[in-house]
């Protein structure tokens, strides 16, 4: 056994990189040049654009440049990727080329799946930005990451031991302090680190951050967006033998309490009022890797389990939701508690098998992958007579509770002849849907079949040609892929909650009071026809939804030459343009010629480019992206423009490094061009209203675009000390975030921000 401070990952297999994985990037062995500044040589890459594939790997000098408050902020400036909601991390969710829904995106730590399906509510992604190592964004359906991200997948690799200790360094410490001069929020964050032994490395870390209301361009307060968390992390990593490390790590956030909006995700934040919040979110990973040289053995796994507990507070006078003024004291509810449970198993193990036949060179890739999850429900109101009749038990038909059971296999074969390298997989996604609780009581009762299942095969196919004498490679990428409906779209009760609510009749016997989708257009304006309705009679969709289906069609061009020497830095560049597909819009299920049917299709087309130069002495980064779309229902006779998409997006970075690279400073701006969106019927300081009105959306209007500027820079004092200054929104522009909930304009977006922060490393 090698001492561990001098071990040498083992290298890692060409094209068996698995997106959805942890991402491994000490295990990644650079092809050996001539070094001629040992500061190079010390100096990792800060960004990473394979060629083959939508992928955009931010390690740990990029993630530390942001001084970001959340997770979310430090993917602002990759083209294909925007933020939906905010400025809390509660109110936030990544939109990957348009997609949204927490079924859309998938988000993994160190291959465990994280996600939460609220009302109103973010992706339920609560993580300390201090604690990661690297975020990988992969935009389109992968066949290795996971089912249902048909937007792509945001992968998080945490911190070990081996990323702070020094050569020879047995234990060490870290201090970190940072503070936000616009809302006063306070880092404190204290990290221990040690290699006791060459078997075992360990670190422990704990960060608190709290503030007050972020301040808008004009001084005023932005109301409802103060906070106070704190993150936990430990992690143990066993280096059994040379070929084994075994990684034991947990991560914990907690939140609150805090005043915060029900409607986390809105532009128009309190609208629904204002609740009591806590957040409690644990993420438990076990994790291998087996890499026997010379062996067809390559293995991966990650066994973990991830809970989230979110409590909401609801008192009279400050919500609007479950709560009730009435003089009666039977009817009057003075309070109400909204507590969510939601429970995440995540299996995963992968062999990537390299091998070569004669002038074919190959890795088969083959896994398994299986998602247990759970959500449970409990609403208790202060009145004894609402309990009984409207929550018995805690159960609340608008958001019930339900379990999602998912099993792939998964083959991939990535076979290089010549200049060529052909690509095929597939998956198999085996799907068991449950409702639970009172919702399985009464679907039983109603006679609908509480359990749904389904199989869903998902093929993909890449080319990729490395044009001769040259750095320039051409992918060709074709890939299908489904989303599920959520647990709410398959099991919710009522008129507003589900789409298969009962069209009842006014009383009159003159029509009905609201023809909800699947009662039969040919019906409208007579008197009601119970004949119709094809809605249940417990307003539960249940097995009527089918899933959404996708098929993706990508062109990457990539130039990615190699340095002459390490000082001379690296360029990467990338350009990608996308079609996608997507039929059965799970929005559009209605009644179509007597049949249950969702006709609703839409087809998004993109570009995304990203250029990036990485240097002894300066860097910088140039990402733009573009999306555009149209809905149609051809039933409904519907054809509109996509709308509640980013807008065009340029962002660039340039900076500079001096004194030995001890002094770094730079700047970032984000041009952000007008969207279409869900904008009211009154121009705003943010929006102007539109001439297009939606049914169930609303009138479809303009979001102003902006231009955003970021000051950065650092100085190393001592090689254990390290000052940052940050000041983003340099100019104070005055512009509006994208909402989070349907499409809308955002709530207005902070004003200056200067942020320091100092680490201490003992």
């Amino acid at each position: 056994m090698q001492d561990a401070q001098a071990r040498t990952p083992p290298e890692p297999l060409p094209g068996a990189q698995d997106p959805g994985e942890a991402i491994d990037t000490d295990a990644t062995v650079l092809p050996e040049v001539e070094v001629t500044d040992e500061r190079e040589l010390q100096r990792p890459v800060e960004i990473d654009l394979p060629p083959d594939r939508p992928v955009t790997v931010i390690n740990a000098a990029a993630i530390e440049r942001r001084q970001a408050s959340t997770i979310f902020d430090i993917l602002k400036d990759i083209p294909g990727v925007a933020v939906d909601g905010g400025p809390r991390a509660s109110g936030m969710k990544f939109n990957l080329r348009g997609f949204s829904d927490n079924e859309d995106v998938l988000f993994k730590v160190d291959g465990a799946v994280k996600g939460f399906e609220k009302y109103r509510f973010g992706s339920g992604v609560f993580i300390e930005p201090e604690l990661l190592k690297a975020l990988q964004v992969e935009r389109g359906p992968s066949v290795t990451s996971g089912s249902g991200a048909l937007g792509g997948t945001v992968s998080a690799t945490t911190r070990s031991a081996s990323d702070f200790l020094k050569p020879g360094q047995t234990f060490g410490s870290e201090v970190k302090y940072g503070y936000n001069w616009n809302s006063h929020e306070r880092l404190r964050m204290v990290t221990i680190y040690g290699r006791p032994n060459a078997h075992l490395d360990l670190i422990v870390s704990v960060a608190r951050r709290d503030s007050d209301d972020f301040r808008l361009p004009d001084g005023e307060p932005l109301e409802l967006t103060a906070t106070a968390s704190e993150s936990r992390f430990v992690k143990a990593s066993f280096y059994a033998t040379d070929d084994l490390v075994i990684e034991l790590s947990q991560t914990r956030y907690t939140g609150g309490p805090e005043r915060a909006p029900y409607d986390a995700t809105a532009g128009s934040s309190g609208a629904f009022g204002i609740v009591q919040r806590n957040i409690d979110d644990t993420t438990t990973n076990l994790s291998l890797r087996y890499l026997p040289p010379d062996s067809w053995i390559a293995l991966r796994g990650t066994l973990a389990y991830e809970t989230t507990e979110l409590a909401d507070l609801h008192r009279l006078g400050q919500s609007r939701i479950c709560v009730s003024p009435s003089p009666s004291a039977m009817f009057r509810i003075d309070r109400c508690n909204d507590d969510w449970r939601y429970a995440i198993w995540t299996g995963e193990l992968f062999n990537d098998l390299r091998y070569t036949l004669g002038a074919l060179r190959g890795v088969l890739t083959v896994g398994y992958q299986g998602i247990r999850n759970s959500r449970d429900i409990v609403r208790v109101t202060s009145n004894a007579f609402a309990n009984a009749n409207n929550y018995p038990g805690g159960f609340n038909e608008a958001q019930p509770p339900g379990d999602k059971v998912s099993d792939a296999l998964i083959v991939e074969n990535a076979m290089t002849y010549g200049a060529f390298t052909l690509t095929p997989g597939a998956r198999i996604d085996r799907y068991h849907v449950s409702a639970e609780g009172q919702t399985r009581t009464n679907m039983i009762a109603a006679g609908q079949s509480p359990d749904l299942r389904f199989v869903k095969v998902s093929p993909a196919l890449a080319l990729t040609w490395r044009v001769p004498a040259s750095d320039v490679s051409l992918t060709a990428r074709y890939s299908e892929a489904f989303r599920p409906p959520l647990v709410d779209e398959y099991f919710a009760r009522g008129s507003f909650a589900s789409r298969c609510a009962r069209t009842e009749p006014d009383g009159l016997g003159q029509g009905q009071l609201n023809a909800n989708p699947l009662y039969d257009p040919s019906g409208i304006g007579l008197p009601y026809n119970a004949a119709l309705d094809l809605a249940p009679a417990n307003g539960i969709c249940g097995g009527l939804y089918k899933p959404q289906e996708s098929s993706n069609h990508e062109l990457t061009i990539a130039w990615s030459p190699q340095p002459a020497s390490a000082a001379d830095g690296r360029w990467q560049a990338r350009a990608t343009w996308y079609d996608i597909h997507t039929r059965h819009l799970l929005q559009s299920i209605s009644n179509v010629g007597g049949r249950v049917a969702q006709p609703g299709r839409e087809r998004r087309t993109g570009t995304e480019l990203e250029v990036s130069y990485d240097g002894l002495r300066s860097f910088a980064t140039l990402a733009w992206s573009q999306i555009d779309g149209r809905i149609t229902n051809p039933v409904a006779g519907t054809d509109y423009a996509i709308y509640g998409v980013p807008g065009d997006t340029l962002s660039a970075s340039a900076g500079v490094r001096g004194f030995d690279g001890r002094v770094e400073a730079g700047l970032r701006m984000r041009d952000i061009g007008e969207r279409r969106a869900s904008a009211g019927n009154q121009p705003t300081v943010c929006s102007r209203p539109g001439t297009l009105f939606i049914d169930g959306v609303g009138r479809i209007g303009t979001q102003f675009g902006a231009r955003v500027f970021d000051l950065f820079a650092s100085w190393r004092v001592t090689p254990d000390a390290l000052l940052r200054l940050n000041i983003d929104n340099l100019t104070d522009e005055v512009y509006c975030l994208q909402d989070g909930f349907a499409g809308a304009v955002g709530v207005q977006a902070p004003g200056r921000s200067a942020k320091l922060s100092l680490t201490l490393r003992f």
